[in-house]
């Protein structure tokens, strides 16, 4: 039998354990809060002038998310390490393997109508991969969402976290032959003139979805063109610009209500649609674009 201290004992130690076991499950941790803000910055910029009170955290923090978007990798897709082709262009991503070509048709579209996302994140622990629900629900709200779950899609045949999203058409424009045959110059042109269709893109999702895109340079970018099996070229002059990934860490939740005055005005009006990672870029290739 039990004496009356050891039953008090009892139910405080089972008390502080709930008590634990609810902070690790609702909190996210430590790593993951730093790196936000690290990322946050690194979009941003530090200054309050970039960082108006309407821009909220990112579109995939736990708090905006409903029981509904938590689910978003639950399911057990139907793939395998041999229906995921290689990342398109070679691009891959800064928590992910990159967006890659389907193989096969896949759930009423056909395989050149879907691309695929594979996470190297774990998707359930309050960490970075969580992020990535935010993703599924952005893309959902724009229209490109096609399925997400769990796959055995490594090459070991472990299983990792993919989005499937719609392929939009376009050529990204470093690798067409007239944006490697002209002049610096010649590149600032077009990188100009494909300016004022992004803040479009981005100003319209800020106010009608809530969703602010602030990771816009030339690799999440497809440009109006061609592409044969000889060379890739992009129309001249530049009419048309698609804006892709709404993965983290590039998009952030606004405000409720935000305007298109207040988008333009307190964040695409001074800021330069060719963002940080873009100026690393050029600084890299010694700012010839």
């Amino acid at each position: 039998m039990c004496t009356a201290s050891s039953s008090i004992l009892f139910r405080l130690l089972l008390f502080v354990s709930i008590l634990l076991a609810a902070i690790t499950h609702a909190a996210p941790s430590s790593l993951s809060l730093s790196y936000d803000k690290a990322m946050k910055e690194e979009l941003l910029g530090t200054t309050k002038e970039r960082n108006p009170p309407w821009i909220l955290e990112f579109y995939g923090d736990y708090a905006y998310l409903d029981e509904e978007d938590r689910t978003a990798f639950t399911k057990i897709l139907d793939l395998d390490t041999q229906d995921i082709g290689d990342p398109i262009d070679g691009n891959r991503g800064r928590n992910n393997d990159g967006v890659a070509k389907l193989k096969k048709d896949y759930s009423g579209y056909t395989k050149d109508e879907v691309v695929v996302k594979v996470l190297r994140e774990p998707i359930g622990d309050r960490g970075i991969g969580d992020r990535y629900i935010g993703e599924v629900k952005a893309l959902k709200a724009v229209g490109l969402y096609v399925d997400s779950g769990i796959a055995p899609v490594r090459p070991d045949k472990t299983k990792a976290a993919v989005i499937m999203m719609k392929k939009l058409d376009g050529v990204p424009i470093k690798e067409t032959i007239e944006y490697k045959h002209a002049d610096p110059e010649q590149r600032e042109r077009m990188l100009g003139d494909a300016k004022p269709m992004i803040r479009k893109q981005v100003v319209n999702w800020a106010v009608t979805k809530g969703i602010l895109h602030a990771d816009f340079h030339r690799n999440n970018l497809l440009f109006g063109g061609t592409r044969t099996a000889t060379h890739i070229s992009v129309n001249l002059p530049i009419s048309e610009v698609k804006v892709l990934d709404f993965g983290y860490p590039g998009i952030l939740k606004v405000d409720k209500g935000v305007t298109e005055q207040q988008v333009w005005e307190e964040c695409m009006s001074g800021y330069d649609v060719i963002n940080e990672k873009e100026a690393k870029i050029r600084k890299k290739e010694g700012k010839v674009q």
